[in-house]
């Protein structure tokens, strides 16, 4: 039954020690090999192909200011509250930009805690032509390096989303060694080199309530943005659900063949539930929220007022809003969406009569961390430009984007419950994952043909839903930004 649930997942990354039957281990496809293989064929550089020997020059002096005369053309035409123009999806010029403007400068969820939870342990991260190694050091830290060698650049580490552990990393090429901490250890033949000077390059790390982020930017240098704020607003909320002691109860990859904005867009609003996600419509209330547009210009969140319901559904919003405030939790959203926030946090109940996100609303393994009732609605995280999170009272699900061309993006989503918690026993995957494979599944077919539709030579821009699309326009404000700001100090 699992399988065909999740026929479009290409390629299940297991936890070390994860287990999984082959009644629900997800099947590879045709259709997503042929998506994988197509991107592998089409792109280079920046794009991800392997064969960097096909990355272009350098652009001359004359080609960097041309380059930025188009981009700041196509900043400054665009039309507010519409979609984006076709240039944004299909530039080549766009999406390496992406990368250096958005993704290098700004803060992305690469993985958790719990992937590297004692020294020596460590996963890897592909961005583009970037690879960082999530390392857990002697000292407990956990530090983010760059996987190049500071010999003659070669890989130190071989590329694994699974948690691997060492004493040392050791460079296949000629040798070079690093500590737990990236201090170069040895270096032989090399007379007197100054071994203080040659530790591998470290890239910001932070970690919040279990959550691993980091920004590509070279520690010396800063991010785009503070981190501090961020974390003020999510190691709180995060603390009770304890996801630093949770596990991995499965995780896969999907291929999405459609450009990464247009997938985190299908995320920013829920217009599209309506005909699209009818299990995620049962259990949740987002389809009938809308944006209402106060005298400050702003807009707000707030129940449908034509909603038949709406005053039961404002009595229950209310009831265990109440409850979960006296137990500490907050309720209301906090964002700092659009401007220079990259981050949101809320806490919704869901629908009467269900307790968690799954296919009947009922518990689907033992309580998660600290929480102390099995109703603690549907608390979301939200991070621009590659992740977000649900968290039920038993468990969690996530997506994590990474680009991987102008028309490619994959999306790992992970599926967490309390360590303690046993296959078979107190989960089942065939209970746990279907809500979440259903919905990714309709959500990334819906990307693939917004993606197709935006190629024609037919496109042009689009209306928002000021009712339904107002986190859309909010998305569009913090990209754009980012995008703008990229240009100015781009040298």
């Amino acid at each position: 039954m699992l399988s065909k649930l999740t026929s479009r997942l290409l390629r299940p990354v297991m936890a070390k020690s994860q287990l999984v039957s082959a009644a629900v281990r997800p099947a590879l496809t045709t259709r997503g090999l042929a998506g994988a293989s197509a991107a592998a064929k089409t792109t280079c550089g920046d794009c991800g192909c392997p064969n960097a020997s096909t990355t272009p020059p350098p652009p001359s002096a004359a080609q960097l200011a041309a380059n930025k005369k188009h981009l700041r053309e196509l900043l400054h035409s665009r039309i507010p509250n519409h979609s984006l123009a076709q240039q944004w999806y299909t530039d080549p010029l766009v999406y390496e930009k992406d990368l250096a403007y958005v993704w290098r400068k700004g803060w992305l969820v690469a993985g958790y805690s719990l992937q590297a939870a004692n020294p020596g342990d460590y996963f890897t991260w592909e961005i583009g032509r970037d690879s960082l190694i999530m390392m857990r050091g002697d000292d407990g830290r956990l530090r983010a390096f760059h996987n190049t060698c500071r010999h003659r650049g070669s890989r130190v580490v071989t590329a694994t989303q699974e948690t691997q552990s060492t004493k040392r990393m050791v460079c296949p090429y000629h040798q070079w060694s690093y500590d737990r901490s990236g201090a170069l250890l040895n270096a032989r033949d090399m007379g007197n080199i100054n071994k203080a000077e040659h530790g591998l390059f470290e890239a910001h790390c932070e970690e919040v309530g279990g959550l691993i982020f980091v920004c590509l930017t070279l520690k010396k240098d800063k991010p785009m943005w503070s981190f501090d704020p961020a974390r003020a607003l999510m190691a709180p909320q995060l603390a009770p659900h304890d996801l630093v002691n949770a596990k991995l109860a499965y995780s896969t990859n999907y291929t999405v063949n459609s450009n990464w904005k247009l997938v985190y867009e299908n995320n920013r609003e829920c217009y599209h539930c309506a005909g699209s996600h009818p299990e995620y419509i049962q259990s949740n209330y987002d389809l009938h929220l809308t944006y209402n547009k106060g005298t400050d210009g702003k807009f707000a969140r707030d129940l449908d007022p034509t909603y038949p319901a709406k005053e039961k559904v404002l009595a229950q919003i209310e009831r265990k809003s109440a409850e979960w405030e006296k137990l500490g939790f907050q309720c209301s959203p906090d964002s700092a969406f659009p401007g220079d926030g990259w981050y949101r946090a809320s806490r919704m109940p869901l629908k009467d009569g269900w307790v968690t996100e799954s296919m009947d609303g009922q518990p689907v393994s033992t309580l998660m961390g600290k929480v102390p009732m099995r109703d603690m609605g549907s608390f979301r995280i939200h991070t621009l430009p590659n992740y977000w999170i649900h968290v039920s009272g038993d468990h969690a699900v996530s997506s994590r984007l990474t680009p991987m061309g102008p028309f490619t993006t994959q999306v790992r989503v992970d599926w967490l419950v309390d360590k303690n918690a046993v296959e078979g026993k107190d989960y089942h995957l065939d209970k746990i994952m279907p809500f979440w494979s259903r919905t990714s599944d309709q959500d990334w077919n819906l990307c693939e043909v917004n993606q197709q539709g935006v190629l024609s030579s037919a496109y042009r821009p689009g209306p928002l839903s000021e009712r339904k699309e107002a986190g859309l326009e909010r998305f569009y404000t913090w990209y754009l930004g980012a995008f703008e700001r990229g240009i100015e100090e781009d040298k």
